[in-house]
């Protein structure tokens, strides 16, 4: 393996002949070496072990692209291999070289959606008879994004990557390292509170829409 900027995977005589102990080896026992030995073929197994995954969330986030994909997968996992001395272990690997990978998506777009407009159809919105009390459509967009930047940054986070970036439960279970129930319910409770916002924001205004997420 060679981390010159880019990885790539080891030989396969090396590999045959460190599979047996390292193939069994815990990921933190792994992660360990890596760090304390400057062990590449330590690493070479994380990777291994956890490059396909990555990969498929890099190559869902960027609807396709297989050569940003394989860019941003190298970048994670060099920027993961240069952390290893300031990782300490809170979370799992798995959990932790995941944030990596979406935080240099993120990057790479140039942009953090703590803002963001939520899409089209992310609520099931029952228009109003047209009158002088109805709703615009940028009226709408507005609610929305003012509901969004006053959920706790938790809700806030787990919204944006299931309806801004499409990822799915699993993925962000694995960003967080929660439960996959807990995603769940984290994200309904987050709807929740900005049907709520936003039904209150319509009495107070006076604007004719019903949110019915």
């Amino acid at each position: 393996m060679r981390l010159d900027g880019r990885i790539t995977p080891t030989t396969r005589r090396h590999r045959a002949q460190c599979a047996h102990p390292l193939r069994h080896a815990e990921d933190e026992a792994l992660v360990r070496k890596a760090a304390d030995d400057d062990d590449t073929e330590a690493f070479g197994e994380l990777m291994r072990r956890h490059e396909p995954r990555i990969r498929a969330l890099l190559l869902r986030l960027t609807r396709g692209d297989r050569v940003l994909t394989e860019d941003l997968t190298q970048e994670a996992f060099l920027r993961a291999y240069k952390g290893l001395p300031k990782f300490e272990g809170r979370a799992r690997f798995s959990t932790w070289v995941h944030r990596i990978a979406y935080y240099a998506f993120l990057n790479h777009t140039n942009r953090v959606p703590r803002h963001a407009s939520l899409p089209e159809g992310f609520e099931n919105t029952a228009e109003a008879p047209l009158g002088e009390l109805s709703c615009t459509q940028s009226d709408l967009r507005e609610d929305m994004d003012r509901a969004l930047a006053k959920l706790p940054d938790r809700y806030r986070e787990v919204l944006e990557m299931h309806f801004l970036r499409h990822v799915p439960y699993r993925d962000i279970a694995d960003h967080f390292g929660l439960p996959l129930g807990t995603v769940k319910t984290q994200l309904h409770r987050a709807k929740l509170m900005m049907r709520t916002k936003m039904d209150g924001w319509a009495v107070e205004t006076g604007r004719a829409y019903a949110v019915v997420m």
